[in-house]
């Protein structure tokens, strides 16, 4: 017999008139496979071999056994036979497995007995009680030739007989005669079906016609059993014990849980043995060339008996490795400026599926040694066998460095990369600006009036450090344009990289003809340009034009505020951003334009501020 389904905890017996199937799994005598753990120190790329032993069980453990046999008035000598050498089955059982119970069903023929199926005994350790169960058994009755062992099988299998949780389960179906099909409104495939969810293995004693229609070679095949045939009814107790005692057992592997650098093999891939008889092979064990010496590696391989594992038959192989030490490769972010940020990315190579973190670690210019980090970044390690630091905003310009290093694992050892391989450039930010005092442009009729360059002029300021350009205030100018005490200044601070230029004059008084007189007290503009904005500002003292007084007292003006006065046009700290070359913003305090049909132009520029930033992040 050839045993493929898993054996779980309970034998279930069944006794028809003419239909017996019983199915019985192999028990664990002496559980096991012998060496049932194996450690090994082997080198990668090496292997050996190991003699394996499988003691076969004679009978499965913790087996519930249900006797099912047909009643009908023809069995009355099979029933006796089994009723006398109860004790003798019994006892064996139990002496190879003491944790083993038994139960007792019945079935008749339906369609002429009322109790078609009926469990005398149900699972019980008590062979008294499962004796009397026995006992309690009576050939009668019974119809056509087909009886209702069908429906017995079902029942079994469905809840009637209490199998206990992981017990090897067999039925011993015992009769003369075929099962009506269906059978009390269950079929052969309900029976089966219901059978092999149950997990129940069925031994079938056919004592004349049980498998005359087929019906217990299909219940056999399906269940992983076996059909006896052609049995006198003074056999029956004879053959169900050697069916219990000398099943075949199918003996074959399976590995699980295995580390993928360890490889294991058995020759021959399987042997099939008498219940109870060992089973040798010969195991190879090998290991990959990408295994780690120092770590350790495991492969469980299952040892199954027809296809089932029990406790006892699993091997465990440890193989032990020492640490790999991974080298560490880094590549730092390219030059930025000041204020900008930077990053490194670590790569290791020639580890063992590395895991942990990379520390990353950022030192200032000066600090050649990386002695003090300024910034600590952790990351874990992808699967690719990288990390990266993030972003990290960088301050002044200089030369800066990284250094990572690898936390190890259980199969790695730790790494660091050498301090200065990873230099980052910083670049300063270029800053700009211009202030003056004063410019202006008039005509009449096309003969000029007026032309003055911007007085006091710091000119065009680049630079990228921290400086101060202030040019010598212009005491006083004279003519049409009447200022006093004009200034300009263009400051610049390296990091955080600003702009600021500033632009002044007390009192301006422009009498040009053509135009109403224009009187300004004390005019201050600020341009300030950083990486972030621009902003400026503007405050005014006292301003009239002709007899219209526009401002009165002290006044911060808003940006591009604009006045006409005849024709006079004024814009008050007028702002113009720009973007070329470099970001910046000029604000003009006072600029004031007339075009007067053509005859009188004026164009006057009072206290000009202009401040701009380039190389920002």
């Amino acid at each position: 017999m050839r045993m493929t389904r898993r054996l779980r905890a309970a034998v279930c017996v069944v006794v028809a008139g003419a239909m017996l199937v019983a199915g019985a799994g192999a028990a664990f005598a002496a559980p096991g496979v012998t060496p049932a753990d194996v450690t090994l120190n082997l080198a990668p790329g090496g292997s050996t071999t190991i003699a394996k032993t499988v003691s076969a069980p004679a009978i499965p453990p913790k087996p519930d056994i249900t006797f099912l046999i047909d009643t009908t008035g023809s069995m009355g000598g099979v029933i006796s036979n089994v009723r006398t050498n109860a004790n003798t089955i019994l006892s064996n059982v139990a002496s190879a497995q003491p944790d083993a119970q038994f139960a007792v069903a019945e079935y008749r023929d339906v369609s002429a007995d009322a109790m078609s199926f009926r469990v005398a005994q149900n699972l019980t350790a008590n062979q008294t009680d499962v004796t009397n169960g026995l006992d309690s058994l009576v050939a009668m009755g019974g119809g056509d030739f087909p009886e209702d062992g069908i429906n017995g099988l079902f029942q079994v299998a469905s809840g009637e007989v209490h199998f206990r949780p992981n017990s090897s389960r067999v039925v011993l179906l015992i009769g003369d005669a075929p099962s009506h099909d269906p059978s009390n409104g269950h079929t052969l495939a309900d029976a089966i079906g219901a059978l092999q969810a149950a997990d129940i293995t069925v031994l079938a004693f056919d004592l004349s016609g049980l498998d005359s229609t087929g019906q217990a070679t299909a219940i056999t095949n399906a269940t992983g059993g076996r059909l006896f045939s052609g049995i006198n009814p003074s056999e029956v107790s004879d053959t169900i014990l050697a069916a219990l005692h000398n099943l075949p057992v199918t003996v074959t592997h399976q590995l699980r849980d295995c580390d993928p650098n360890l490889s294991v093999s058995l020759t021959p891939g399987s042997r099939t043995v008498t219940s109870g008889d060992d089973a040798t092979f010969t195991e190879t064990v090998s290991v990959g060339a990408g295994a780690i010496p120092g770590s350790t590696i495991t492969c469980k391989v299952d040892f199954l008996l027809n296809g089932v594992l029990s406790p006892g038959f699993t091997e465990t192989i440890s193989e032990h490795v020492p640490k790999a030490t991974p080298s560490i490769a880094t590549t730092p972010s390219g030059p930025v400026p000041a204020g900008g940020k930077v990053s490194d990315t670590a790569a290791l190579s020639g580890g063992y599926h590395p895991t942990g973190t990379v520390t990353f670690q950022l030192f200032e210019p000066g600090d050649t040694g990386c002695a003090t980090p300024i910034a600590t970044r952790t990351d874990t390690l992808s699967g690719s066998g990288t990390a990266a630091s993030g972003n990290v905003t960088i301050g002044a310009a200089g030369t800066y460095r990284w250094a990572a290093t690898y936390s190890g694992d259980a199969h790695n050892n730790s790494a660091t990369s050498p301090c200065s391989a990873e230099q980052v450039t910083v670049t300063p930010q270029r800053l700009t600006g211009r202030a003056y005092g004063l410019t202006a442009d008039a005509s009449l009729a096309g003969i000029q009036l007026v032309s003055i360059a911007p007085t006091p002029d710091t000119g065009h300021i680049s630079t990228t450090s921290t400086s101060t350009t202030s040019v010598p205030c212009t005491a006083a100018l004279s003519g049409l344009i009447i200022a006093h005490t004009l200034c300009a200044k263009v400051a610049t601070t390296e990091f955080p990289g600003k702009s600021v230029a500033t632009a002044s004059i007390d009192d301006t008084t422009i009498g040009i003809t053509g135009i109403p007189v224009i009187t300004v007290k004390t005019i201050n503009s600020s341009s300030t340009t950083t990486c972030a904005a621009s902003s400026g500002t503007t405050t005014i003292a006292f301003l009239k034009v002709g007899n219209t007084v526009v401002i009165a007292e002290p006044t911060n003006i808003q940006p591009n505020t604009t006045v006409n006065v005849g024709v006079v046009k004024l814009a008050l700290n007028e702002q113009t951003p720009f973007t070329t070359p470099d970001t910046g913003l000029t604000v003009n305090a006072v600029h004031i334009t007339v075009d007067a049909l053509g005859l009188a132009k004026t164009n006057v520029v009072l206290a000009s501020s202009e401040s701009d930033i380039g190389n920002c992040p």
